[in-house]
């Protein structure tokens, strides 16, 4: 069985919309495929996608608006549309089913997709993402959808008439992602920026990604179709949380609706915890995967 060792990259057009996929791994083995997050883009999971890569077909697609993968001029960066740019990839690429992991946007991407197409997915792995911040603050404070509307398409509007912030070279872009991220080392964040930006002629480096795609969409705050999502999902599922991260634990009626739940917490770790803590990420990843016997009840907090 030919294994990649190295990363092979290529296009998947959808209609005239392309979206770049990053693959690692032998073409004849289990499938696995890693959803990233928000401003991020798919060589994020090079750690992830090497530890497994001599078990695993590892696909990592970048989202629409991330990375390589094409913008969308319409500024249509909903829930749904990314859960149909997936399901579009995986048709593509012939992958009957598949273990799904995502982070962030990309966890939210997968229980929708999970939930959508149960039959594809045999175990999902969700990195600190069940609630969305916009339905967290629609239920702490109602707004009308006509004023969510029209509050994102004034953001919109702003957002496509401001310039990009361009850098002079990888290693200020670099500086710039650690003032943001100081919990991650620097060999991982010079990793990240160099996959990150891409060069303007006569004006520097900018960050990949589509700066539209940064304000959620008004439907995405429904949480009775999060209900919905988390009701659908039929595989085992492994919650993968930072005990210091901004992003709260899902309330205990949303985690019973999980079936076949595992919770993972990590001490020490934020958002990024597949960064932040590598290695215990990786091992709790693994057995999740790996292990023949699965109890729903199982939660572990792993120092």
């Amino acid at each position: 069985m030919q294994v990649l060792s190295e990363p092979r990259s290529f296009f998947v057009d959808l209609g005239g919309s392309r979206r770049h996929v990053v693959e690692w791994g032998s073409p004849d083995a289990p499938v696995l495929v890693l959803q990233h997050g928000m401003r991020d883009h798919a060589r994020s999971w090079e750690w992830v996608a090497r530890h497994f890569a001599d078990r695993y077909r590892i696909i990592t697609p970048d989202l629409r608006g991330h990375g390589d993968s094409d913008w969308s001029q319409e500024g249509a960066y909903a829930l749904s549309d990314y859960v149909i740019d997936l399901h579009r990839v995986v048709t593509a690429l012939e992958l009957p089913t598949f273990d799904l992991v995502g982070h962030s946007l990309g966890g939210h991407i997968s229980l929708r997709y999970a939930a959508t197409f149960p039959e594809t997915v045999r175990l999902l792995s969700i990195i600190e993402a069940i609630e969305l911040p916009i339905v967290r603050d629609q239920r702490r404070a109602p707004t009308a959808y006509p004023a969510r509307l029209r509050e994102w398409a004034l953001l919109q509007t702003d957002v496509h008439a401001r310039q990009p912030r361009f850098y002079p070279s990888v290693e200020d872009a670099a500086a710039r992602m650690a003032e943001q991220n100081p919990r991650i080392d620097a060999a991982t964040i010079t990793h990240l920026t160099r996959h990150g930006v891409v060069a303007q002629f006569g004006k520097g480096l900018r960050w990949k990604y589509d700066n539209a795609c940064r304000f959620r969409a008004p439907d995405d705050a429904h949480g009775t179709d999060l209900d919905d999502v988390l009701d659908a999902i039929a595989c085992p599922i492994l919650l993968a949380y930072g005990d210091e991260s901004w992003i709260p634990l899902p309330p205990p009626e949303r985690l019973a609706r999980l079936k076949q739940r595992r919770l993972e917490m990590f001490p020490g770790a934020s958002h990024w915890l597949h960064h932040e803590a590598r290695n215990r990420f990786l091992a709790v990843l693994d057995d999740f995967l790996t292990t023949s016997e699965f109890t729903s009840s199982r939660k572990t907090t792993h120092a």
